[in-house]
């Protein structure tokens, strides 16, 4: 029972240290709509997380004979994780059909492409920075790239397409037979989460931008944060070193 508790309190510290990196977003964006989705994205992690960590378990018990009826229950447990943090993505869309529907001025249009090299560069030397194999920071550093021509391409609207792309994807995975994990480096559906919630932190910064506010890399610290300690903790890990 020991090593059961001790288990399940560093699923919790992990959900809570997620959780707290997430609210760091979250406290700057001021749209109901985009604090829905922040919400909506944040809840989908925390199930899917949940579900592979429980699913992993339950296949070691499987695999060392031991315990059945407890790897029976985290088997259970983790589906019903799965199915909902598919529903909570649901959660997203008012928040990408606002998006689309919303055009750009034409001048936050010319200050969000002059600034958009500068915000690729920066989020180049966070990833850097972080302790990651050499195909993990691509990864990162093409998500970027991915949403940071949306945005060039059509402001808001074009953004909005890419998270609608992503969530697409991110069900798409989640619905497989291996549910999005068995990816050469980081399991794919996360690499689609985070994805989708760039997506959600660019828009913030083209708000920021149309509001004459400071430079942004408070947000790529926390956005980082975010996004590492779901990929590095929280659910498995990733499989290249």
């Amino acid at each position: 029972m020991a090593e059961g508790s001790s288990w399940l309190s560093a699923e919790q510290k992990a959900a809570a240290d997620f959780t707290d990196a997430m609210a760091n977003l979250r406290a700057h964006v001021e749209a109901p709509e985009g604090q829905a989705a922040f919400d909506a994205l944040q809840e989908a992690a925390l199930r899917f997380g949940t579900c592979e960590l429980r699913m992993r378990r339950a296949e070691r018990l499987r695999a060392l004979g031991l315990r059945e009826a407890e790897a029976d229950d985290l088997t259970a447990s983790a589906l019903a994780h799965h199915e909902r943090g598919l529903e909570s993505l649901r959660g997203v869309r008012p928040f990408v059909d606002l998006l689309s529907a919303r055009a750009t001025d034409p001048e936050l249009l010319a200050l969000w492409r002059e600034s958009s090299p500068r915000l690729r560069a920066d989020w180049r030397e966070q990833v850097a920075d972080a302790d990651v194999a050499q195909d993990d920071a691509l990864h990162l550093t093409r998500m970027m790239d991915e949403c940071c021509d949306a945005a060039d391409a059509d402001g808001f609207r074009g953004v909005g397409g890419y998270i609608s792309r992503k969530l697409e994807e991110l069900e798409e995975a989640r619905r497989s037979d291996d549910r999005g994990t068995r990816a050469a480096s980081f399991p794919w559906w996360k690499i689609v989460w985070c994805a989708a919630v760039l997506g959600v932190a660019v828009t913030l910064v083209l708000s920021l931008l149309s509001s004459g506010a400071p430079w942004w890399a408070f947000f790529l610290v926390a956005l980082l944060a975010s996004i590492f300690i779901l990929l590095g903790v929280l659910g498995c890990e990733s499989r290249t070193r």
